[in-house]
């Protein structure tokens, strides 16, 4: 929705553009889109190696709009593109003949030879051709013929519900009431929609909602389900009912419950299980009911929540019946989803008859205005006391629930921009002296961390400036001298350094020499340069005092990771003196301090670019750091750093045991990383990128085994790559199918070729 646009969505932009033959500059990407920057910067070199794309390439899967064939002679001109997916580019074009915009779904060239392709291109135009019903997008024409299918509909000139944002619950009902009756008429005339969300809902300039996208639809004819195959749901993960994922069953029903879950976002600007991964979104919606909704307007989230139940007998038993649900909300009448008590009842009534109610409610409230005029002076006097006793109470309660909160879960830009929001109110409470002013440089302390974290930069440094006002140790002079730099302002940046390993080098607390430590290396030009090695002697003592501070021994790990050389001489008793090691300690113990693991990660992955061979010690390391990495994936599923590192690391690893000789263990890494990889394949929700990666995989598996000689086991696997090829629709089919026949039993490219250098050299194009 407006405002509201994620990372994931950020990168399906991404990879869009690129299947459209324009591959975007990362960094300018990631500029345009400041909230996600760093984010961004993160995973889309991994998206683009993943999918094998590159700037120089410029060479995208999905055609640029000249790869297209030219359709004046159909009556038609294309003038821009709208959007694609996995079949085709959705283009507004020109109907010269009545010189009117249509929008135009074209599918791509590089599946015109495919037969089921071309199937589901034609059966889709059908089933829309089928529909005709106001709030259902129209089609005007079609036509499929060697070289180009197409089909011409309704151009919506507006945006789609997940852009759109919402504050009113009966705005969103009466909308919602017209896609109700939409989707109703479809059930009636047989279609089951199977992919109804947000996206799919377009609202027009007028405020009229169109159903769109029947690219899944099913027409049910004389049955009142679809058994689809296990593994083969079409459609958007979070929208999928319990019954759809566990038994296959895909019933009217199925689409109700995806239109209450796409009801449920609009209203609480959220999904029912928001911040999972797949797998674990998976097991949720199979297992548990959807949490309740609260909203302003109980009617409406009784009517909401009773479309998502858990058991379709507890749904409504068609959505014409939903349709007159949200009638009764929005005329302010009792609605079915919920038995109201006579309050209730009056409160409608009154909201359905408001004059009458005036003057039925007029005598009743004069004769109890004079015992409230009684108590007026006490109450008021009462409340002003008890409302200034409270401002400080419910302040600091808030910002200490906000605190754990952004403990509990990665910084992020949203976090950010909800503390920066609630400081003035913080400031305004602290002017009125019923809050300490330590809680508002405290509050200036998270923002500027969160600020910092996620690229954030101008406002760390603002709130780094404003925290300086209140405290004059060395931490704040420190961090904002970080963001200063972060932002191109070295000059300022180093006196601010100098002025804290000047000012603080001999400080009694602990804590500014710590943030003296930090400047020196902020400082130091080279890893043998006077202030890292001043730094080192400094951090000595602090550690002589206070041996298990985790933040000293981090500290400590990346001095040792910078050089470890400079400081072989100089260790420290009862520390590791080996950074892996140390690192992967304060990752075992610190879990809930993702930096920890990431650095350990980022150091394995630097050894394995420079080192030729690994000792058995140094194996140990990188298996546990590699496990280390999948653990950090189940605790933070979403953070992008921690899956670029965990797939690169991975990838490096299984070449490291290739180079080795160690066949064998290799097999099995590539094993455990497919084994990861698969379990997301059948998952609607995740992208080509990764479906790719893993059928790649499976295809160096197959070469390897024709390889060895091991027919039975490679036919059964080239079956199992086939049934995949199946429910993978994207733009590399083509080309995985062709792989796949050359890989057949009489096939010997691989031949003459070790299985190491099979193996490694895939990897890399295929991670």
């Amino acid at each position: 929705m407006k405002g509201k646009i994620s990372l994931e969505d950020l990168v399906e932009q991404f990879l869009d553009q690129c299947r459209s033959g324009n591959v975007p500059d990362i960094q300018d990407f990631a500029g345009a889109h400041p909230e996600f920057a760093s984010e961004l910067l993160a995973l889309l070199p991994l998206v683009m190696e993943m999918e094998d794309w590159s700037v120089e390439k410029k060479q995208g899967i999905m055609p640029p709009v000249h790869d297209f064939p030219d359709l004046e002679g159909d009556d038609y001109r294309l003038i821009r593109r709208l959007g694609s997916g996995g079949m085709g580019v959705v283009f507004e074009a020109l109907q010269l003949s009545l010189n009117r915009k249509v929008a135009l779904k074209l599918l791509s060239p590089l599946l015109l030879q495919d037969a089921a392709q071309r199937s589901l291109f034609e059966h889709e135009a059908h089933v829309i051709a089928r529909l005709h019903h106001p709030n259902i997008v129209r089609i005007f024409s079609a036509a499929c013929r060697p070289g180009c299918c197409y089909y011409a509909m309704e151009l919506i000139e507006g945006k789609s519900l997940d852009e759109c944002e919402f504050s009113n619950p009966y705005e969103i009902a009466r909308i919602g009431l017209q896609a109700a009756r939409a989707i109703a008429y479809a059930h009636r005339c047989g279609i089951l929609h199977r992919d109804i969300k947000p996206a799919n809902l377009l609202l027009d300039e007028a405020g009229e909602v169109h159903v769109s996208d029947f690219g899944l639809a099913f027409l049910l004819q004389e049955r009142n389900e679809v058994i689809e195959k296990e593994g083969a749901q079409s459609g958007t993960l979070r929208y999928m009912s319990p019954e759809r994922l566990v038994h296959g069953v895909n019933t009217f029903s199925s689409d109700q419950y995806a239109f209450g879950v796409t009801l449920y976002e609009l209203v609480a600007k959220s999904p029912p299980f928001p911040g999972l991964a797949p797998e674990e979104l998976m097991e949720r919606i199979c297992r548990e009911p959807v949490p309740p909704l609260k909203c302003s307007e109980p009617d409406l989230a009784a009517i909401i929540n009773k479309c998502v139940s858990f058991r379709p007998e507890s749904r409504y038993r068609s959505m014409d019946e939903l349709s007159e649900d949200l009638l009764h909300f929005l005329n302010h009448e009792p609605v079915g989803a919920s038995s109201p008590s006579p309050a209730r009842r009056l409160q409608l009534w009154m909201k359905r008859k408001p004059a009458v109610a005036v003057l039925s409610l007029a005598a009743a409230l004069c004769a109890a205005a004079f015992v409230v005029a009684l108590g007026a002076g006490y109450l008021q006097t009462a409340s002003a006391l008890k409302l200034a006793e409270n401002n400080a109470a419910v302040a600091d309660a808030a910002l200490s629930q906000v605190f754990t909160r952004i403990a509990e879960q990665p910084p992020s830009q949203k976090n950010t921009q909800l503390l920066s929001a609630l400081l003035p109110y913080y400031r305004m409470i602290a002017r009125g002296k019923n809050l300490p002013e330590s809680k508002v440089c405290e509050a200036n302390a998270v923002i500027g961390e969160c600020a910092l974290r996620t690229g954030s930069y101008a406002l760390a440094e603002e709130a780094f400036r404003n925290m300086m006002k209140f405290r004059k140790d060395a931490f704040p002079v420190n961090q904002l001298a970080t963001a200063l730099k972060k932002q191109g302002k070295d000059k300022e940046a180093t006196e601010l350094f100098r002025q804290v390993a000047d000012r603080f080098a001999m400080s009694e607390r602990a804590e500014d020499r710590f943030e003296t430590i930090r400047a020196l290396l902020a400082l130091s030009g080279s890893p043998e340069s006077v202030e890292r090695s001043r730094a080192f002697g400094m951090l000595e003592t602090l550690l002589e005092d206070d041996p298990d501070h985790p933040e000293y021994r981090f500290q400590y790990a990346q001095l040792l990771a910078g050089n470890p050389r400079l400081f072989r001489e100089r260790r420290i008793p009862g520390i590791e003196p080996n950074a892996a090691v140390l690192l992967l300690q304060l990752a075992d113990a610190h879990p809930e301090r993702p930096e920890y693991g990431l650095a350990l990660v980022e150091l394995m992955l630097k050894k394995l670019r420079y080192a030729r061979n690994f000792r058995e010690h140094n194996q140990r390391e990188l298996a546990d750091t590699v496990n280390l990495s999948e653990r950090l994936l189940g605790r933070w599923p979403n953070d992008p750093q921690i899956i670029s590192g965990m797939v690169r690391l991975h990838a490096r690893y299984i070449g490291a045991l290739r180079r080795e000789g160690k066949n064998a263990w290799a097999r099995r890494e590539s094993d455990r990383l497919q084994g990861i990889l698969e379990v997301l394949f059948y998952n609607p929700e995740i992208s080509d990128a990764v479906k790719e990666s893993l059928i790649r995989l499976q295809l160096q598996r197959l070469k390897l085994l024709r390889h060895d000689g091991q027919s039975y086991e490679g036919e059964d696997l080239r079956k199992k790559i086939s049934r995949e090829l199946g429910f993978y629709h994207g733009p590399m089919l083509r080309v995985f199918r062709e792989e796949l026949d050359k890989a057949g039993p009489d096939d010997e490219s691989s031949v003459g070729k070790s299985e190491d250098s099979i193996i490694f050299e895939r990897t890399k194009q295929g991670l």
